[in-house]
């Protein structure tokens, strides 16, 4: 399985590092067709390394190993199915019931985003950018920045936007979304500061 982004490594075993160094070459296919490793990736001495892996690298490699080794000749096939593995997510309002009620003018108040990230490795698994926080217009949608009215982090494992003085007109919809690696996920909840 590859997922997608990531690199995927295939590494042949059954003989020494020697003997497959010194005494061994191997041809590689892919869905019937001839293939070489460093089209997609890196050639090592026992299988290749794919890099940035995606839909298209999926598929069926067939390396043709021979071995020559003091006079004695070896001959065997070995067939890799390579599929790509969807990475997902799924975005929820963790305190939605607390924030269906109305919120006090003046009192900070925290937004918190739960995200399931499945198959899917992020540069840095604990920062804020993760996602993107956005307030819901009819004019369009403003994407929120951490700055005087806004605090975006994240902690206790949930995505946090806080506004930190709101006022009435801080009432409306605000969106958390996620779009990395081809996949995009959002939710959103609407308050109201009286």
């Amino acid at each position: 399985m590859g997922i997608k982004g990531n690199n995927v490594n295939v590494k042949l075993k059954g003989e020494s590092k020697k003997v497959f160094k010194k005494y061994s070459t191997i041809s590689w296919t892919k869905n019937g067709d001839a293939w070489n490793p460093k089209s997609s990736g890196k050639e090592k001495f026992n299988g290749f390394t794919i890099r940035n892996f995606a839909a298209e690298d999926a598929g069926v490699y067939v390396g043709s190993i021979f071995i020559d080794m003091n006079g004695e000749q070896y001959k065997c096939d070995v067939e890799v199915n390579i599929e790509l593995l969807e990475g997902s997510v799924n975005l929820s309002i963790a305190n939605m019931k607390a924030l269906s009620r109305r919120q006090r003018a003046g009192q900070p108040l925290s937004i918190r985003c739960d995200a399931d990230i499945v198959n899917l490795k992020l540069d840095d698994p604990k920062s804020e950018n993760n996602v993107n926080w956005y307030r819901v217009t009819d004019d369009g949608d403003v994407l929120l920045e951490d700055d005087g009215n806004y605090e975006i982090a994240r902690q206790r494992g949930s995505y946090q936007l806080t506004i930190l003085n709101p006022t009435r007109d801080d009432s409306g919809t605000y969106r958390c979304e996620f779009d990395q690696f081809g996949v995009d996920a959002s939710t959103e909840v609407t308050i109201e500061v009286k």
